[in-house]
């Protein structure tokens, strides 16, 4: 029996179902149910119990992602050809709330890690933490920049729109694979003996990394040698969907889908040969 079998089977029984639902309502923090559970049940538990959120703020997601965006913010400012001033004003900027909404964004994934269906539960974070932390990053830097350039220096050569616009893909990839590493029980926080050291979750990180980058592609090759061609197509094709839509729907412009949605197939499917190639590599090589 497969995984996604295995969850099936645990979670369509009626007085498996009913237990679930118990334990949801009796439990003040999701982390107290160790099961695969409904996302209906996961979302009620998050509606009647918001402050687990903030008891189990992850300060793993928060330290990592803060560093992260404000790497990036930095490199973007400068490749902008931004001064000093306007790059670490905005590098400070995003560290103080990055910091602040990565350790809440990381709760909140944490919170999914064992929701059913696993697919749907993706889909939700996926669009709904980009939303969640881009309308508060877009306000505080328009902030910065409208109403305090007096005091913190603003950009001048657009940066902010640049970065904006490249940050909002970030987010929806990062949210998939915090969400993909919870799966596998890394960057925890308050899952009991679950939880490891943050140097322990580092070491793990790479090889996620690894299988997190090669998953569609390796998913399409499969749905193709077992000839479910439309299963394949469904995949490639909502991937730039989704990818147009965020970056499109955050702009504000029909362009911006279309040619990034253009691009993350052209990515995607030069990506998913040169897996393809890789593993008939592999397989040469273990059969010599």
């Amino acid at each position: 029996m497969t995984r996604a079998e295995e969850i099936h089977h645990s979670t369509a029984d009626p007085d498996d179902l009913e237990k679930i639902h118990q334990s949801v309502t009796e439990a003040e923090d999701i982390e107290e149910v160790h099961a695969q559970i409904p996302l209906g049940e996961v979302l009620r538990s998050l509606l009647r119990h918001p402050a687990q959120v903030i008891f189990r703020w992850n300060w793993k997601s928060a330290l990592l992602g803060a560093i992260l965006r404000a790497s990036f913010y930095f490199t973007v400012y400068k490749a902008s050809k931004e001064n000093w001033a306007v790059t670490l004003t905005a590098v400070l900027v995003e560290l103080a709330f990055r910091f602040l909404t990565s350790g809440i964004s990381g709760a909140i994934v944490q919170s999914f890690r064992r929701a059913t269906p696993a697919w749907l539960a993706t889909m939700i974070v996926t669009i709904s933490l980009p939303i969640f932390s881009h309308t508060i990053e877009f306000v505080t830097h328009y902030a910065q920049e409208q109403y305090f350039s007096n005091v913190f220096a603003a950009s001048e050569n657009n940066a902010r729109q640049k970065a904006f616009a490249i940050s909002v893909l970030f987010s929806a990839l990062s949210a998939m694979f915090n969400l993909f590493m919870m799966r596998h029980g890394v960057l925890l926080v308050g899952a009991g003996e679950e939880t490891k050291s943050l140097w322990a979750d580092l070491k793990i990180i790479p090889s996620l990394v690894a299988e997190f980058l090669t998953y569609l592609p390796i998913l399409m090759l499969r749905f193709i040698r077992e000839g479910r061609f439309i299963y394949a197509l469904g995949v490639f094709a909502s991937f730039g969907f989704a990818v147009g839509t965020i970056l499109g729907g955050f702009r504000g412009k029909w362009s911006w889908a279309y040619w990034t949605a253009s691009g993350a197939w052209v990515v995607l499917l030069v990506w998913t040969l040169i897996v393809a190639a890789g593993l008939k590599i592999l397989q040469m090589r273990a059969k010599s």
